[in-house]
């Protein structure tokens, strides 16, 4: 196993390459690895847009320009078309909703503006089609849980979402699932995927890479709404493993491989992909 350290180069280690709107849903690690991606983008030229449809905390990285904090198609036009120079081509998107521990939660724009951005996103790419426009959205909440099952209603794609990525936060492991997974009462919906896997965690009841497995393959886990998008998995915190666990995480990658999945693991905290 090598690790490979990326810097600016993680979307096509990632496959992202031609991606255009990106989904992030799942739990540990949704942001950082949005926040990674959106920087890296725009340090490529690519005119970014991080966003959200549901709840994410205002990102604290850009300059007061860059933050759209209502439903201004002009200001968000402004920003890409009128770029001063040496400025990264990156800004983010959020309605104002309240004050947490001094930080401003954002909530999600309206679905009118979000496929008006989408529209938009479209227009811009013709007539830009070499720095075309991405759009990075989180798409789900996980409460800083590293797992998380969707209720009624989640996750919610961007409009005219191509790629989506799971993130799961490895901490998870060997840790009681009731602890770790967001929404541990929905449970019982896996039950279509495996029964019998399923009631057997009522005895063992820690996360495994086997309840990983199906977690990541049920289309009432990561793969719910999935359609013809590219779907991705991303192991993250891949930094906290023995060398064991990182060997079991590696088999599991291998399968879901196998099943038409494109699985990396990966640490966003120190910089590296696991080869």
């Amino acid at each position: 196993m090598n690790k490979y350290f990326f810097n600016h180069d993680l979307s096509p280690l990632l496959g992202l390459a031609d991606s255009q709107t990106i989904t992030f849903i799942g739990g540990g690690g949704k942001t950082s690895l949005m926040n990674t991606l959106g920087k890296e983008f725009a340090s490529h030229g690519y005119p970014t847009l991080l966003t959200t449809t549901t709840h994410i905390m205002k990102p604290d990285f850009l300059s007061d320009e860059s933050y759209i904090e209502n439903e201004d198609l002009g200001q968000l036009a402004n920003i890409f078309t009128n770029l001063k120079k040496n400025t990264l081509p990156l800004a983010a998107l959020g309605i104002p909703e309240k004050v947490v521990n001094s930080n401003i939660k954002w909530r999600s724009p309206s679905s009118d503006f979000c496929e008006k951005i989408a529209e938009f996103s479209k227009k811009f790419s013709t007539k830009n089609p070499y720095k075309f426009l991405k759009i990075l959205c989180e798409g789900d909440g996980s409460k800083r849980l590293p797992i998380k099952l969707p209720k009624d209603g989640e996750p919610v794609f961007f409009p005219k979402t191509d790629t989506v990525i799971g993130v799961i936060g490895l901490s998870c492991l060997g840790k009681p699932i009731k602890e770790t997974l967001f929404r541990y009462e929905l449970l019982p919906n896996l039950t279509s995927l495996d029964n019998y896997f399923i009631k057997s965690l009522q005895s063992a009841d820690i996360v495994t890479t086997d309840f990983l497995y199906r977690l990541c393959l049920s289309e009432k886990g990561l793969r719910k709404n999935i359609t013809s998008q590219k779907f991705c998995i991303i192991f993250n915190q891949a930094d906290i493993l023995d060398e064991k666990a990182l060997a079991e995480v590696i088999t599991l990658r291998n399968q879901l491989q196998t099943k038409g999945i494109c699985p990396h693991i990966i640490s966003v905290k120190n910089n590296y992909i696991i080869n």
